[in-house]
C-alpha cells in the first residue's frame, strides 16, 4: 500500500505534469475547500444563533416550569420548594404568577406579560437583577420594574408613574418605575414588566395562590435529566416542562434548517467531486503508457484502482484541510469582532453573527467531503484497473 501512496503522490505533484491537469487538479482542491469552509460557516453561525437564543430565553425565563391548573397555595409551594431545592443539579426555585395587563403612561399604552418576583427569594431575585442596567430592583406594592424596549415604547423613565390595568381590577393601579432591564431579547424587553409576588397575586385575583414554581439549574443541559427526578418528587396533578419544551417549534425550525443548509451546501462538494472525476480521467489517459508498464511488470488491477483512488483521497483531503483552515478561520474573525450587520427588533436582540463551532458538526463536514472525494474516485480509477496494457503500449 506505502508503494500505491507513493506512485499516487508522484503522478500528483511530479513537475512533468501538464499544464492543465495541473489546473484542474488545484480547482477540484479548491472546490472541496470552498464546500467545506461554507459548511463549517454556516453550520457555526446556525449553532451560534441557537445558543444565543437559548441564553436569552433562559435569561427570563426558568430553566424549568412546574405548573397546576387551579394553582399553588403558599404552604403547599413552600414544601415543594424544600424538596426540589435539595436536588442534585437544581440551583433554586421559586413561586410565580404572572397574567396579562395594559401598562399606560401618558397618552400611551402597551399591553404587556406581568410576572412575579419573589422578593423573599435569593434564586428569583438574582436572575432579574442581573439584567438591571438602570434603577435597581427594588420591589414592593407600589413600583415596578420594566423592559428598555417598553421603557422607550410609552416614553417612561425611572421615578415615573405608570398605570396598570388588568381584567381583575376594577381601577388602574398606580406604579412607579424603580427599575429598567435589557435581557437583550426585544421581544422580552418589549412586553415583560416585573412587579413583587403580594402585588402580583392582588392584581390578578389569585388569593395568595402561585400559578407555578420556576426551578434554576446549575447547566442547561441537566434540564431533561432533572426533569426525569422532579416527575418523581412533585404530584401527578403537576405538570413539568423545560425551557425546551416551551420553546420546541423554534428549536426544532432551527434544527430543520440546520440540516437544510447542510444538505444544500453539501452539493458544493459534490461539485468540486465531479472536478475531481475529470482531473483523474484525463490524468488516467495521460498515463496510460504507466498503467501499462505496472500490468506488463505484474501490478494487479486492485493496485491500480488503489493508486488512482489515493490521488482522489489525497485531493479530499488537501481540500478539506484547506477549507478546514478557511472555515475555523473565518469563523473565529466573525466571533472575535461581531461586526454589527443585522437588525436587533428582527434577530431577537442580535446584531452581529453569533459563532459557535461544534465539534461533531465540524467532524461531520470533514467526514462526509474525505467521502464523497473518494466515491468521485472509483470510476477513473475503475477504468485505469481495467486498461488492456497491450493497447496501451502498442503505440509507445
Amino acid at each position: 500500500m506505502i508503494n500505491e501512496i507513493t506512485i499516487a503522490t508522484r503522478y500528483l505533484f511530479s513537475r512533468k505534469r501538464k499544464h492543465l491537469i495541473s489546473f484542474m487538479g488545484f480547482v477540484s482542491i479548491l472546490g472541496v475547500a470552498v464546500g467545506v469552509a461554507s459548511l463549517i460557516i454556516v453550520l457555526a453561525v446556525m449553532n451560534g444563533f441557537g445558543s444565543e437564543l437559548e441564553k436569552r430565553i433562559i435569561g427570563q425565563s426558568p430553566y424549568i416550569i412546574i405548573e397546576k391548573q387551579n394553582g399553588v397555595e403558599p404552604k403547599e409551594y413552600k414544601q415543594l420548594i424544600e424538596k426540589i431545592d435539595s436536588l442534585k443539579d437544581v440551583k433554586g426555585s421559586y413561586p410565580f404568577i404572572w397574567g396579562q395587563g395594559v401598562l399606560k403612561f401618558s397618552s400611551r399604552a402597551q399591553g404587556v406579560m406581568v410576572r412575579s418576583v419573589d422578593m423573599n427569594n435569593s434564586t428569583d431575585i438574582s436572575k432579574i437583577k442581573a439584567h438591571i442596567y438602570a434603577g435597581e430592583l427594588a420591589l414592593d406594592k407600589n413600583n415596578i420594574v420594566i423592559g428598555n424596549e417598553l421603557s422607550m415604547a410609552l416614553g417612561a423613565f425611572i421615578g415615573d408613574e405608570l398605570e396598570l390595568m388588568t381584567s381583575v381590577v376594577a381601577r388602574p393601579k398606580r406604579f412607579k418605575i424603580s427599575g429598567i432591564f435589557n435581557s437583550g431579547m426585544y421581544e422580552y424587553d418589549l412586553n415583560l414588566a416585573y412587579v413583587d409576588l403580594e402585588t402580583a397575586s392582588n392584581i390578578f385575583g389569585t388569593q395568595a395562590r402561585a400559578n407555578g414554581i420556576g426551578v434554576e439549574l446549575n447547566d442547561t443541559a441537566s434540564a431533561v435529566d432533572v426533569k426525569k427526578e422532579l416527575k418523581g418528587v412533585v404530584p401527578v396533578s403537576y405538570a413539568v416542562r423545560t425551557w425546551m419544551d416551551l420553546n420546541q417549534n423554534l428549536f426544532s425550525a432551527l434544527r430543520l434548517e440546520k440540516l437544510a443548509m447542510f444538505i444544500i451546501l453539501t452539493l458544493i462538494v459534490i461539485v468540486a467531486a465531479l472536478n475531481i472525476i475529470s482531473t483523474l480521467t484525463v490524468m488516467v489517459t495521460e498515463k496510460r503508457k504507466d498503467i501499462g508498464i505496472l500490468k506488463a511488470v505484474g501490478a494487479t488491477k486492485n493496485r491500480i484502482m488503489l493508486i488512482f483512488s489515493f490521488q482522489g483521497i489525497i485531493i479530499g483531503a488537501l481540500g478539506v484541510m484547506l477549507g478546514a483552515i478557511m472555515g475555523i478561520g473565518l469563523s473565529w474573525l466573525l466571533d472575535k469582532f461581531r461586526f454589527p450587520i443585522l437588525p436587533e427588533n428582527i434577530y431577537y436582540g442580535i446584531n452581529y453573527l453569533p459563532v459557535k463551532i461544534g465539534i461533531a458538526d465540524s467532524a461531520s463536514i470533514i467526514i462526509a467531503a474525505l467521502l464523497i472525494s473518494f466515491m468521485a474516485s472509483i470510476y477513473p480509477a475503475y477504468q485505469a484497473a481495467k486498461l488492456d496494457p497491450v493497447d496501451a503500449l502498442r503505440y509507445e
